[in-house]
């Protein structure tokens, strides 16, 4: 496995970070909406991201939420988003943590690199415990969040795309 480390969203890592952008369009993921700025003006892309990082110009019913990349070299791997509170019935059902890795770099133990190395930006964040969503039917998340010894809270359907979705609670271990 490659050296890996999460980093700041940052211009250098443009040209790996649209592929990602083209692999997770390709795919059909609903979080392409979340990175279709970037294909239109990176810089302004992650200037919005610092921002909403820090809580500046934030959409009514949302958290402030930091972005970082996991990358290798200057390659970007995936992604993992953390809101820094979950404090109404939306922010629940989506969870503290949403992440997700590169289509060709799937299965390789990276999945779980960025959520071992998420669960330490969020205790760095003052937080003890996480929400961790998965569509139910997605294999790979749930092994990967099952690793970090979760609590069942609830299985409930997702109103936008009508599917199954289980929420996990993760006490962030204090070592």
């Amino acid at each position: 496995m490659k050296e890996i480390n999460l980093v700041n969203p940052s211009v250098i890592y443009k040209q790996s970070f649209l592929e990602l952008v083209a692999d997770v369009k390709k795919s059909g993921y609903e979080s392409y909406e979340q990175y279709a700025k970037a294909e239109d003006n990176f810089d302004e892309f992650i200037e919005e991201l610092m921002e909403i990082g820090g809580g500046v110009n934030i959409k009514v019913g949302w958290a402030p939420c930091t972005t970082y990349w996991l990358v290798s070299d200057l390659e970007v791997i995936g992604v993992i988003r953390i809101r820094h509170h979950v404090d109404n019935e939306k922010l629940q059902m989506a969870g503290h943590i949403g992440y997700e890795i590169v289509s060709q770099e799937r299965i390789k133990g990276y999945g779980t690199n960025i959520l071992e190395l998420g669960l330490i930006k969020a205790k760095e964040m003052g937080l003890n415990e996480v929400l961790i969503t998965c569509d139910a039917k997605n294999i790979g998340s749930k092994s990967i969040i099952n690793k970090f010894n979760p609590a069942y809270i609830k299985t409930f359907v997702d109103d936008d795309s009508g599917n199954d979705v289980i929420q996990y609670k993760v006490l962030i271990d204090s070592k």
